[in-house]
């Protein structure tokens, strides 16, 4: 009897042994076959990997199975995209997890060559030179953002929760022939868990933190039958602000506190191999004080040349913020935002070729209200100029058709159109009674778009290939006045690779971008402005070392911009109207060059060990706009009316940023396992603003994180403690530098500033 049991133990032992090894051999290819199938972003997406639970980081050996395969599928996750001839970060579930990702404010720690700015609740996403120096419904992102295929069209949308992720991509350079609305500069693609088959699953998460932070998160999988799935999440968080408003002695006043409930619900109807249809719907919510639409805080201004601090504009006898986080403001404050999206989205496997067909409806209504004079004076419940609201309506459709994979040939062809409309209006107060002044113009904004692209692979051998790509662009927009312009625009691209070995791989491409030009509302200015040109150059080297331990991606780029599209403020000439507005002209040209190099090592495997380098020379040319009073005699720059930035850097492009990750992971055995997480990042010194001057340089810091993560020994459980930004250092990450009405003859630098330093605990169960 015992030496049966003996025997048998031994034969589970030498399967638990064989299946770790299989394991390992799926590291050590490095998702070769999802690469293959996923040749471009745009391509049929590749097969999911199982969903990652617990950490990043590898269990020991004598981890169960489970959990060592959920933690290789995350690396494999990183590796996924090794045969495109491109620059792509992919973060699988558990990375965006260590990482603290719950939206997009937190990717530039973990993916080279993306900067994130931020006024107000609208991103400013920048990308190797490029930036997005405008917002609002007629601005166009330098960075494409996507929830599953469906472009994001405002910068305001872009700030929504994640929620029930299962990977997400960061492209670097133009995508004219990877989406239906092309990215200009590059793209972050979400890309959302769908329903599966597989049976009843989910998890729940429960985080406590400080300033006062509860978060919920909800996912289940429920499977109807073989060929029918729902899948429902929800998110649900409520935190306190984190500048502190002095004016009330309680919270209620304090800026950027957040209030937020989203919902996303799916279904999922296979009835063949050959057939599926997904239709998901996301709504989320959102209630809070808000900060300011274009900074929260004035920190100081340019008077006859030379720099002041602080708020130089409010009235007598205000009080001063002290630092970024304490400040004195005696008019309300307060943020709402609502947003609905659905997608349909088809599959049609026709034999030869997929066609797919991607419709969304998309409807948001935003307002904001603050403290325009940025003080605890003036009337509290009255103002001619306090904020904006907006309500935007679009829809989109895609048809692609991609090859079937496998062939030494492979292509895809898409057609897309999009009509967006947009009712914006600003806001007075009376009384605490908000409403349109009468200097604003009802209408509604509209922007049109239409596309034709593809792209074809072919690979001459094992080791060659070539790809090539066409895309012709049409924009159209209409002002709510009633003016309008339309742009159109032919694009490229073109790749050569080279296979060293299943492993290793080398590429040369060039491609070209545009951002669609648009029309001002701004009296005594160029009507319209015309597009922006982007050409790009890069060549990269793809690796996957050591067996398997060592996963090494090089790129060398190089950006030459035409036309870049520049951001002046004139103060409006109407009795109550807002302090400044800004109109948007073609400020010259800008080149920016450098080097990007992402680094992923697990020595052994409880180890993981990662790095990002990335290297910006970005120098404006032949570049000028609107002088602003304040500024006084730049040696060099000042050209009466008009600034040359010539040899200024643009903002958000530090000249060195690195970033490290590290974690191991403890086997405790029957208690689970533990493994303590660092983030650390290194940004030199960089510009908030185009105009270079000292007040909008941010000077070299560094940004860590830490955390803690215990697993259950099972895997289904675990309690994760974090402790965010130690240094607990403000740092910059956008500003304005304009007139305001009040004093005309000043430039005043209006700011926002990255959040304090945060901990707190997590609580997460997978089932």
């Amino acid at each position: 009897m015992l030496e049966e049991k003996v025997r048998m133990l031994e034969a589970e032992l030498e399967q638990a042994n064989q299946t770790i090894e299989d394991l390992r051999s799926q590291l050590a290819t490095g998702g070769k076959q999802d690469a293959e199938i996923a040749q471009s972003p745009g391509a049929a997406e590749p097969a999911a990997p199982a969903p990652a639970v617990a950490s990043q980081g590898p269990a020991s050996q004598s981890a169960s199975p489970a959990v060592l395969e959920a933690v290789f599928s995350d690396r494999e996750t990183a590796r996924m995209g090794q045969d495109i001839p491109g620059s792509i970060t992919y973060l699988g579930a558990a990375t965006l997890m260590l990482g603290g990702v719950e939206d997009v404010s937190r990717l530039e720690y973990l993916a080279p060559g993306l900067r994130f700015g931020q006024t107000g609740h609208d991103i400013r996403l920048a990308m190797r030179g490029a930036r997005s120096n405008s917002i609002g419904p007629e601005a166009v992102p330098a960075v494409g953002f996507y929830e599953d295929g469906v472009y994001i069209s405002t910068s305001t949308e872009g700030f929504n929760s994640f929620v029930d992720v299962e990977r997400v991509e960061v492209l670097r350079g133009p995508q004219s022939t990877n989406f239906g609305q092309h990215a200009y500069a590059g793209a972050v693609s979400i890309v959302s868990n769908k329903p599966s088959f597989d049976g009843f699953g989910g998890y729940a998460e429960a985080e406590n933190g400080l300033p006062d932070k509860t978060r919920w998160r909800l996912a289940l999988n429920l499977p109807a039958s073989d060929t029918l799935a729902f899948r429902v999440a929800g998110l649900s968080e409520s935190r306190s602000g984190w500048i502190n408003n002095y004016y009330l002695e309680s919270d209620s006043d304090d800026l950027n506190d957040r209030k937020v409930q989203t919902l996303r619900a799916s279904m999922l109807w296979q009835p063949s191999e050959k057939l599926s249809l997904l239709i998901w719907s996301r709504y989320q919510d959102e209630n809070g004080t808000g900060s300011a639409p274009w900074g929260y805080q004035q920190i100081g201004a340019y008077v006859d040349g030379a720099l002041q601090p602080g708020n130089q504009f409010a009235p007598a006898g205000f009080t001063p913020d002290i630092g970024p986080y304490d400040v004195f403001r005696n008019f309300v404050s307060a943020a709402q935002y609502e947003n609905w999206a659905n997608t349909l989205d088809l599959d049609w496997d026709m034999g030869f070729a997929t066609l797919k067909w991607l419709f969304n409806f998309t409807s948001f209504h935003g307002q904001q209200i603050y403290d325009n004079d940025y003080s605890d004076k003036g009337l509290p419940r009255t103002s001619a100029f306090v904020g904006w609201d907006t309500s935007q309506t679009g829809w989109s459709n895609e048809l692609r058709m991609t090859s079937r994979p496998g062939s030494p040939l492979n292509w895809l062809a898409g057609f897309y159109w999009s009509d967006r409309d947009a009712e914006w209006g600003w806001l007075k107060s009376d009384a605490g009674v908000a409403s349109q002044p009468a200097w604003d113009t009802n209408g509604t904004y509209s922007a049109k778009t239409k596309a034709v692209f593809g792209q074809v692979s072919y690979d001459f051998s094992d080791r060659f290939g070539i790809t090539g790509g066409l895309r012709w662009n049409d924009d159209q927009k209409t002002l709510k006045t009633g003016e309008k312009d339309n742009w159109n625009k032919v694009l490229w691209k073109a790749a050569l690779e080279y296979r060293f070995s299943a492993d290793m791989m080398s590429y040369l491409s060039a491609s070209t971008g545009y951002r669609a030009g648009g029309v001002n509302s701004a009296p005594g200015v160029n009507p319209t402005w015309e597009p922006e040109t982007l050409t790009a150059y890069e060549m990269g080297l793809k690796s996957v070392l050591a067996d398997g331990k060592v996963q090494m991606n090089i790129a060398a780029w190089y950006n030459d911009f035409k036309d870049v599209q520049s951001q002046s403020f004139l103060v409006l000439p109407y009795p109550g109207s807002p302090e400044a507005t800004d109109y948007t002209g073609n400020g010259g040209s800008l080149d920016a060059k450098g080097i990007e190099a992402e680094i992923h090592w697990s020595p052994m495997p409880q180890w993981n060990i990662s790095t990002q380098i990335a290297y910006t020379n970005a120098r404006f040319g032949n570049y000028t706009a609107a002088n602003l009073a304040g500024l006084g005699e730049i040696p060099g720059h000042t050209e009466g009316d008009m600034l040359s930035f010539r040899d200024w850097r643009p903002a958000l492009s530090p000249e060195w940023v690195i970033g490290l990750q590290t974690s191991y992971t403890f086997n405790l055995n029957n208690a689970g396992t533990i493994t303590p997480y660092l983030q650390t990042t290194y940004a030199s010194d960089y510009y908030i603003n185009d105009i270079n001057l000292a007040g909008v340089n941010q000077g070299s810091h560094t940004r860590t994180d830490l955390r803690v993560i215990w697993q259950a020994p099972r895997g289904n459980f675990q309690l994760q403690f974090y402790y965010l930004n130690a240094e607990d250092d403000g740092a910059l990450n956008w500003a304005r530098v304009y007139n305001p009405a009040a004093r005309p003859d000043i430039a005043t630098l209006q700011a926002n500033w990255n959040h304090p330093n945060t901990y707190g605990i997590i609580f997460d169960y997978r089932f």
